[in-house]
């Protein structure tokens, strides 16, 4: 699986995965929400530094900014090293892309900048996906958009795309097309055992940092766009 490589490759392997840490760590929720709108999302909604309480809390503009820059973050990484470092054989890592992806997912969820807190790596995720596998990206996004219209709950959502990428990378390792490298191959490729394994650590993460969610949703007490729609559309006809 991985090429003979020398002690100066994994050293910079090693640089790549703390700069993918640390660039996945940036809060730019926070950044952003402070220095456009001047408020720290921290204190409203869920308190989270994620795109989802960015939309609601600073508006859907602001919000999807904030969206763009976190998947952004999963991808930067593995652009830079597949696209341009190694076609110009600078450097052959000897490490999966996938595992710096990995990287900037736990520095987003675990930042450095906010005491190893963050959010929860919906977004930044998608980006590792997108860059690597785009089916079960695409897929997964499906699937967000269908359960968050016809539910309303986006911890839901992002649950079900993320068991949607996981399903789907398995199906690629038993199924994927296994051969030169192509079009086609870049669609439905095999992944590797290896690269199912840390979608799975993934998946399981994510839903991790969505337990309390779960419980809110339980309690009643969870956030609900489709509600909170229809309750401001009532609210405004009510008004005129």
């Amino acid at each position: 699986m991985f090429n003979v490589i020398s002690a100066n490759d994994i050293t910079i392997s090693i640089l790549f995965l703390i700069f993918s840490y640390l660039l996945g760590s940036i809060p730019f929720g926070l950044v952003i929400g402070k220095t456009i709108c001047k408020t720290d999302i921290r204190q409203f909604g869920s308190k989270n530094i994620g795109s989802t309480n960015a939309i609601r809390v600073l508006g859907k503009k602001i919000g999807f900014i904030i969206f763009f820059f976190d998947v952004f973050k999963g991808m930067f990484v593995i652009l830079l090293i597949r696209n341009i470092l190694a076609p110009l054989n600078i450097w052959s890592s000897p490490i999966e892309y996938l595992y710096y992806g990995i990287a900037a997912i736990i520095g987003h969820c675990f930042s450095v900048f906010l005491n190893f807190k963050g959010g929860k790596a919906v977004a930044t995720s998608l980006g590792v996906i997108l860059v690597l596998s785009p089916i079960p990206a695409v897929l997964c996004l499906i699937a967000f958009l269908i359960v968050t219209y016809t539910i309303g709950y986006v911890s839901l959502a992002s649950t079900a795309a993320t068991l949607t990428v996981l399903i789907s990378a398995w199906i690629l390792h038993f199924v994927g097309l296994d051969g030169s490298v192509n079009f086609f191959y870049f669609l439905v490729g095999k992944t590797s055992l290896m690269t199912c394994i840390l979608i799975s650590v993934m998946a399981i993460l994510i839903i991790i940092k969505h337990i309390k969610n779960y419980k809110r949703i339980l309690n009643g007490t969870e956030y609900n766009f489709k509600k909170a729609k229809q309750e401001k559309k009532i609210l405004e006809e009510h008004i005129k």
